[in-house]
């Protein structure tokens, strides 16, 4: 998801506009009206009753099923049985060691947040290499990549990094064990001291590139966290529903002939992000997070609507077609617009939107065709594939931990603390390739520009 591969040492930036989501319209019919007409004949005090039973929301911003819709603050609760309410409240308590229905702060209920994100959770269709082998640098644990690492910082742009700052890590490998060193031997490495991102980096050792296995990334969701927040579309209230997932190492087999680590660096964040009617808790649209840029698609209810359990549903939208152009060119990136989405149901109905993983990249493209080819005049990069023809999963629900990290400055968990309060880059690579592209380690999940805040805006140079 982090841009990596810069243009004349610019990030490739998404000059796509949000597209209005459709479907979301009035639904009062001639029939309402009628009953109007014969209320008014009634006694003032029954037509003030009746007419509030009746009344069709009103306005182009009404509900869908033609319910009134939610005022801010107000919504529907997911769908969840009483008994997976109460163990989710009872876990939150045990986790963070407080009682109460917003823990982090953010205007939602925390019961309700969890909910959304393990129902909503995305299906992930991993792809094997150009040889035929499945991923093989799977999701990692990010705090056991911090207690393999060194506390760097970046130089100029492409101009590396130093040694490992004095005074940070045991010595004599400057490893940052345990993890608390991050923040104890600088001040101003957390977004508590300082606000804004910073050019600290973690220079990440190779034993870290491989990740889990995927065996033990189904029991521990390494990596893996969603977070939620307020949120509106097209003048809906909703609940945007955002899921990180960490690797230790981005491999792509680009470059020259013999050269091929023009597309490889440290570190990778990459997710999707959700957006959820908030009086409905339907799936309204998503966004596909791919090399630095974006996708989306709309959905309208009846595309929702499940004539099965356990199986796949594809989903051609308005602008489908199967042979869009390049994705980095901008003529033909809005052909990824609406184009086609797959959808998981599963045995209790809920939806999972499917996830096609680029190898080694570990980008998130909604179906297995599609390209991003990189013209870099001597020669044309082509990204590794996302067929979706490795290893298949529902992203796994943590069994130790909320799903839900809460918010930077009220995180669940001190795990979480860890991770979402560091303001600088999870990786070393800072390098020059042939005087052509700037290739660097990403920042971390709160200094990205699809990470929403919800009492403040984006940090200052935040990255797609």
């Amino acid at each position: 998801m982090q841009q990596t591969l810069r243009e004349s040492g610019k990030t490739l930036r998404d000059r796509h506009a949000r597209a209005t989501p459709r479907g979301w319209h009035s639904r009062c019919d001639g029939a309402s009206a009628a009953v109007r007409n014969i209320l008014r004949a009634l006694a003032p005090f029954a037509l003030a009753l009746v007419s509030t039973l009746v009344a069709c929301g009103g306005g182009d911003d009404g509900d869908p099923s033609g319910s009134k819709a939610p005022a801010p603050g107000e919504g529907a609760k997911p769908a969840a049985t009483d008994a997976e309410r109460q163990e989710v409240d009872a876990m939150l308590e045990k986790t963070t060691g407080k009682a109460g229905p917003d823990r982090d702060g953010d205007g939602i209920d925390d019961v309700d947040e969890e909910i959304l994100l393990r129902h909503y959770r995305p299906f992930l269709k991993f792809s094997k290499d150009g040889d035929g082998k499945d991923e093989s640098h799977r999701p990692s644990d990010p705090l056991a990549v911090i207690r393999g690492a060194q506390l760097v910082q970046q130089k100029g742009d492409g101009d590396g990094i130093t040694d490992p700052l004095p005074g940070c890590g045991k010595a004599p490998d400057y490893r940052l064990d345990p993890v608390e060193q991050l923040y104890s031997c600088k001040k101003d490495t957390s977004f508590i001291a300082k606000f804004a991102k910073t050019t600290y980096a973690l220079s990440i050792p190779d034993s870290q590139f491989a990740g889990v296995s995927f065996t033990d990334y189904k029991k521990d969701a390494d990596g893996f966290f969603g977070h939620v927040v307020p949120d509106t579309v097209s003048g809906h209230p909703a609940y945007k529903l955002e899921y990180w997932q960490y690797y230790a190492y981005n491999n792509q087999d680009l470059g020259l002939p013999g050269f091929h680590e023009f597309g490889d660096h440290q570190g990778d964040w990459t997710g999707i992000q959700l957006w959820v009617d908030k009086g409905t808790t339907e799936l309204v649209q998503v966004l596909y997070m791919i090399h630095g840029r974006k996708a989306w698609f709309h959905y309208k209810p009846e595309m929702l609507k499940a004539t099965c359990k356990d199986c796949f549903v594809t989903i051609k939208g308005p602008k489908y077609n199967a042979n869009p152009g390049n994705f980095f060119d901008d003529d033909h990136r809005a052909e990824y617009d609406d184009n086609q989405s797959e959808l998981r149901f599963d045995a209790d109905g809920n939806v999972h939107v499917v996830v096609y993983v680029e190898n080694g990249g570990h980008e998130s493209w909604p179906f297995p065709y599609g390209h991003a080819d990189i013209d870099v005049k001597i020669d044309t990069w082509h990204p590794n594939p996302h067929k979706g023809d490795g290893t298949n999963m529902i992203s796994p629900v943590p069994t130790t931990r909320p799903l839900n990290a809460g918010e930077v400055t009220k995180p669940f968990t001190a795990d979480y603390a860890t991770i979402l309060q560091y303001n600088g880059y999870w990786g070393g690579t800072n390098t020059n390739d042939l005087g052509v592209r700037v290739r660097k380690s990403p920042p971390g999940p709160a200094s990205h520009c699809e990470w929403k805040f919800p009492d403040r805006g984006s940090i200052a140079s935040c990255e797609n």
